[in-house]
């Protein structure tokens, strides 16, 4: 049985499998649903004055502005709603998407992320490695992978 259950949300079209599920089981289970979205602070204005080839590289190809971010929350949240999640909250964390996952994961101490994956050579496919990694090292949840 989990209590609390995290999403992540990057576009509400290509992850609707993934928040799909997440709904599913949130509702299964009468758990918390926290869905997070992961901003990039820099501003597009200052992202295009960095032009260091040598910059750190990123897992997420959207840049989501802050105001983004919490727009694209509040939508997951209003469909979580309308599919009968009895508790859902939506949290935006500066930083990538791996970073904002495993953060609420592991200071909402959830009992299961829920990602996607489109495949093992794709970005999506790095990036739940890279999620899984980081939350089953630094919390006690499980991952649930979902394929669309």
């Amino acid at each position: 049985m989990y209590t609390t259950i995290v999403a992540g949300v990057g576009d509400l079209v290509e992850d609707k499998h993934v928040l799909d599920r997440a709904f599913e089981m949130a509702r299964l289970n009468d758990a918390t649903l926290l869905l997070v979205a992961g901003f990039d602070p820099v501003t597009a204005r200052d992202r295009a004055r960095l032009t260091d080839a040598a910059s750190e590289p990123r897992f997420s190809e959207t840049h989501l502005s802050e105001e983004e971010a919490y727009d694209l929350v509040e939508r997951a949240r209003t469909l979580a709603v309308e599919h009968g999640v009895p508790l859902c909250q939506g949290v935006v964390v500066a930083g990538a998407a791996v970073s904002a996952l495993t953060f609420v994961a592991v200071e909402a101490q959830a009992d299961l992320v829920v990602v996607g994956s489109h495949g093992v050579d794709s970005l999506l496919g790095r990036l739940f490695g890279a999620v899984s990694i980081q939350v089953l090292r630094k919390s006690e949840c499980d991952v649930l992978v979902v394929v669309p």
